[in-house]
């Protein structure tokens, strides 16, 4: 029986206090590839006409974004997200580009980044595939 109760108190718990931080597909802002071209390209500017740093990030494991990647990405695998949020300190646009369309590591990858705090986080619908059947360029190596 004690077990028991501890079971229920246990679910109980992670019920009331969770395991999630509030963050859902709600609050995720998509781009699409036309859009995030124009923005990586020219920039975005402040109200005050301040230039803002845009960063374009792909979230997928090494060997593959070393396959193909959006030219300006930079490549920091989900796993290893931590280490190398540094390169996203001046960051004020960061635009998560995965594989393809509900890529599930890219929009890990944005939530992930809106829990940490990071304000102007976007997601690239359709990602890589996105971008390339709108007809803009991706590095491959050959």
């Amino acid at each position: 029986m004690q077990e028991i109760v501890r079971f229920f108190l246990l679910g109980l718990s992670l019920t009331f206090l969770g395991c999630n931080s509030g963050i859902s597909d709600r609050n995720l802002v998509f781009m699409m590839p036309n859009e995030a071209s124009v923005i990586i390209e020219k920039g975005e500017r402040a109200f005050l006409g301040e230039q803002k740093v845009i960063v374009l990030v792909d979230p997928r494991p090494t060997w593959s974004y070393r396959k193909a990647h959006i030219p300006q990405a930079v490549n920091i695998p989900f796993g290893q997200l931590k280490n190398q949020m540094w390169q996203l300190d001046d960051a004020s646009i960061i635009i998560i580009a995965g594989e393809t369309y509900n890529d599930a590591v890219a929009l890990a990858m944005s939530k992930t980044l809106i829990e940490y705090g990071f304000k102007d986080v976007r997601t690239l619908r359709g990602g890589l595939t996105g971008w390339e059947d709108a007809g803009k360029p991706i590095s491959t190596n050959q």
